[in-house]
């Protein structure tokens, strides 16, 4: 069996493995509807030690396509464009498709001479013919260039901090085992400057909010927070840190990359400056991946921009007596705390991210707001009914089982009213 077939069978395998439960019956939850919605929750680790995410409904499909036509059906087709040039990834080839979608008389040479002068590819990186052979397999929608044409324009914020662009970049295997890492970036849209850039291992809301808070906390509030539409930027804990520190949080079109063009251009120019140039040992851990990632924002800070001819940390530098910050380490803390309600139960607990938290004993049976950071145990606290909060620690049961217990009194007695103190 030759390398291609044998990947695409354990492929395969893996998809059986998590349908498994459903086709012999011993799936724990309720329907298998629910057991779909449990195993989408949390990455998958796949055979070769990578980890995906997969939606519910995808998973539902397998089953379908098993079921239908057995364990061939699970199996992925073999690649079409064996023998062909794979120099052009799925994020350059829609970066071609977009300069295309705009100019659709350029020709092959053009796109190739735009895509370096603009700094998406090094020069001779992508052959001619390799640009042209990418024109015949993707070939511009019908309807002509008045259908492919969108209204879209050159634009700079007037002033540093006017509008921040984010967005997400996956970035290479780290570890043992390994496991993806992925690059959350957050540039300055007048200077260029990034402002916040670092490697997590999950690309969600609660390390998106990290990496948030740091470019708030050296550079400033932004007005507008200009992202796209993925897990991590849209959901309703953003939405209400955004308003906390008075940041408009604004989502570009659906499908429309191009729109946020600057932070899209600035990720092609991580992928051919930084991560083709990534030595092995820096990817042994985060730590070390992040530390060669500091080393060179400090160098791309401090280079001349092609397209503002200044340096981005001086371009940035220009407008810092407009620059508006958040108070204090309180403020800043308290601006990046989530909210999330719950019910206190008998025993007087609640749980936050899985894990189970002390609340006051007068709370039991109320519905409660919880003010917390993620992550971080010993920042939550609990809304009480006259607005004040109050810290709770996580639940120690072996504690609590050697705690004396204050037994309520059933008729209180007033000795004020008997003479005494």
């Amino acid at each position: 069996m030759d390398k291609d077939r044998e990947a695409r069978m354990q492929v395969a395998q893996d998809k059986l493995g998590l349908i498994a439960p459903v086709l012999n019956g011993t799936f724990p939850d309720v329907t298998k509807s629910a057991y779909y919605r449990r195993v989408a929750e949390q990455p998958i680790t796949m055979a070769d030690g990578t980890s995906v995410r997969v939606k519910a409904s995808t998973i539902a499909s397998w089953e379908r396509r098993y079921r239908a036509g057995g364990f061939d059906a699970l199996v992925p087709k073999a690649r079409c464009d064996i023998g062909t040039s794979r120099k052009i990834d799925a994020d350059l080839g829609a970066d071609i498709d977009e300069m295309r979608a705009e100019h659709p008389k350029m020709g092959a040479q053009m796109v190739l001479d735009a895509l370096v002068e603009q700094g998406y590819i090094a020069a001779g990186e992508i052959s001619p013919s390799t640009m042209q052979r990418w024109f015949r397999r993707h070939p511009l929608p019908e309807g002509g260039e008045s259908a492919a044409v969108k209204d879209r324009r050159a634009f700079e914020a007037a002033r540093a901090n006017d509008v921040w662009q984010a967005d997400t970049l996956h970035g290479p295997h780290v570890g043992k085992p390994a496991r993806r890492a992925y690059l959350q970036t957050i540039i300055d849209d007048k200077s260029r400057k990034i402002v916040a850039s670092r490697f997590v291992a999950k690309d969600d809301a609660a390390s998106f909010q990290g990496t948030l808070r740091a470019a708030v906390a050296s550079h400033g509030i932004p007005a507008v927070l200009y992202v796209d539409n993925g897990g991590p930027y849209k959901n309703g804990q953003l939405a209400m840190i955004c308003g906390n520190m008075g940041c408009a949080l604004v989502h570009a079109p659906v499908r429309d990359g191009a729109a946020k063009g600057k932070i899209e251009r600035l990720n092609r120019t991580v992928r051919m400056r930084f991560l083709s140039a990534l030595p092995a040992s820096a990817a042994e851990s985060m730590e070390s991946l992040n530390a060669a990632l500091a080393a060179w924002v400090v160098k791309y800070n401090a280079t001349v921009h092609s397209s503002t001819r200044k340096a981005p940390a001086d371009s940035f530098a220009e407008d810092a007596a407009s620059v508006r910050y958040v108070g204090g380490p309180d403020e800043l803390d308290e601006a990046f705390r989530n909210s999330v309600t719950r019910v206190v139960s008998r025993d007087a607990t609640v749980r936050l991210d899985g894990a189970l938290y002390d609340a006051p004993m007068e709370c039991i049976g109320q519905k409660r707001e919880l003010r917390y950071t993620p992550g971080d145990p010993l920042d939550v606290w609990i809304v009480l009914e006259d607005g004040s909060r109050r810290r709770m620690a996580a639940t120690d049961k072996q504690a609590n089982a050697h705690a004396p217990r204050v037994k309520p009194t059933a008729f209180p007695i007033d000795f004020s009213a008997q003479g005494g103190e």
